[in-house]
């Protein structure tokens, strides 16, 4: 090492120097000995810095990866996680080991006249009808599979002379769930404007449940047809 050349050399003249001056005769094997201790501490220093160049390289790592993470968008990493996890299936619409149940009927004909109070609407023309479990003949849904369903109806309001009412017409009806009364449908026809009422809404329903559509408040209703009036159900998703 040139360092350590440079000392010995030193060293060497420090030693004759004071020799000379008959101060102190220093031996080399003396003058070894400084070397090795200066070697030493030398070796010392070299490795603490060998030690805080590893340190500084790796905090360089860190903040290159930061920069990198913070130049994604903010679903970049979501996206990286489900490609490492594999495909995500939702069964959101999807259905596992059930096929969808879905169903719309309507009222075709021009008129149901006389419905009375409490009476189940009959909305004979099945339109739709994929799982089963409406039936057009008792107006009923009966749920195939449990789950959480979206039940819509539309109800028009027929006022004509053959209801036999001069005035005009208030229709009153439910969407009822095994007696649970889940929404109401309200509509005001007079002798010369029709009117239509929809309810829509969200339920959980079992497997056997019963799901219909009613009329309330009425003694001698007229319900418009012509695909006016319609029910209709979905399986949003299974339970």
């Amino acid at each position: 090492m040139d360092i350590m050349i440079v000392l010995y050399n030193l060293l060497v003249l420090f030693g004759l120097s004071r020799s000379a001056d008959g101060e102190t005769q220093n031996s080399h094997g003396v003058i070894l000995q400084r070397l090795k201790t200066l070697e030493s501490k030398v070796s010392e220093q070299e490795k603490l810095i060998s030690e805080q160049h590893e340190i500084i390289l790796h905090q360089s790592e860190r903040i290159t990866a930061l920069e990198l993470s913070n130049r994604k968008g903010p679903f970049e990493n979501i996206k990286d996680e489900r490609l490492q996890e594999g495909p995500v299936v939702s069964k959101r619409f999807v259905l596992e080991n059930e096929g969808p149940v879905a169903f719309t009927a309507a009222i075709k004909p021009l008129l149901i006249a006389h419905v009375k109070h409490m009476e189940t609407i009959k909305f004979e023309t099945v339109i739709t009808s994929i799982g089963g479990g409406y039936d057009n003949q008792t107006g009923v849904f009966v749920a195939p599979v449990s789950g959480i369903y979206v039940f819509s109806c539309s109800l028009l309001d027929h006022m004509g002379p053959e209801v036999g009412v001069p005035n005009s017409a208030m229709l009153h009806a439910e969407i009822v769930h095994n007696q649970r009364v889940l929404g109401r449908i309200f509509a005001h026809a007079t002798v010369t404007y029709r009117d239509q009422g929809a309810q829509t809404l969200f339920a959980q329903v079992s497997q056997g449940d019963q799901v219909w559509v009613r009329t309330i408040d009425n003694h001698d209703l007229g319900l418009g047809g012509e695909l006016y009036s319609t029910f209709s159900g979905y399986l949003l998703q299974a339970v």
